[in-house]
């Protein structure tokens, strides 16, 4: 079986202290790394199967939740962007005038 190098950096004293870890497992370096990390990965994945469906209901349950909070704002009219761009104007001409 073909294997893919992958590269990482870590502080000296954690490299000695993974070296001490792999001899003291009777396992190279790069077999105590890569059951260590294949373990890890395992363990994240069940807990995601486990939980994937109470995730997506939660992201539902806040999705709705902003939707009702926050709704899509409704289009302005013409005249509404009119009246918005003069008090818009009146506002940011004060403001260049007292800078």
């Amino acid at each position: 079986m073909t294997k893919t190098r992958v590269t990482f950096t870590i502080d000296p004293e954690d490299a000695e202290r993974l070296r001490q870890a792999a001899k003291q497992a009777g396992m190279t370096v790069s077999a105590y790394i890569e059951s260590r990390v294949l373990a890890s990965v395992e363990q994240d994945e069940a807990i995601a199967s486990v939980f994937r469906d109470a995730d997506a209901a939660t992201n539902a349950a806040y999705a709705a939740a902003d939707a009702a909070i926050w709704p899509e704002p409704e289009p302005l009219t013409s005249e509404r962007k009119a009246e918005l761009d003069v008090v818009l104007e009146r506002f940011l001409g004060k403001v260049r005038r007292s800078a």
